[in-house]
């Protein structure tokens, strides 16, 4: 089963607009993931006023990103269980790749995404 980008269709609650210099701090951290990042939890990475953290599991396991300005999110993404089952290195990078752009289509559109689904 491939890997799944979705839009949920579900806003974001409280999301905020944001000044150029807070888009491109997000885009940042968004661009600093990395496999690891999706074992742990907390904050991942800050860079100026944004920040990607790693909130409560979604019910059945996977990972809840978040990319926040303060105390508002901005950008959501919750990653499967399937999808964190990859063992191979070059695999794995698919699996961040496509969890950046995730995050990346709900920092321009406002809703929750989602990645589903496993690397074959």
């Amino acid at each position: 089963m491939p890997l799944n980008k979705n839009d949920t269709g579900n806003p974001i609650r409280g999301n905020i607009p944001l000044n150029a210099a807070q888009r491109a701090q997000c885009q940042a951290v968004i661009a600093a993931l990395e496999y690891a990042d999706l074992s742990l939890s907390g904050t991942r990475h800050t860079v100026g006023t944004a920040r990607l953290d790693i909130q409560n599991p979604p019910a059945g396991g996977g990972v809840n990103l978040q990319v926040q300005v303060a105390n508002y999110t901005v950008a959501a993404v919750v990653i499967a269980a399937t999808a964190l089952q990859e063992r191979d290195p070059v695999n794995r990078i698919g699996v961040v790749n496509g969890a950046i752009s995730a995050l990346n289509q709900s920092l321009d559109n406002g809703n929750v995404w989602e990645l589903t689904g496993s690397i074959p």
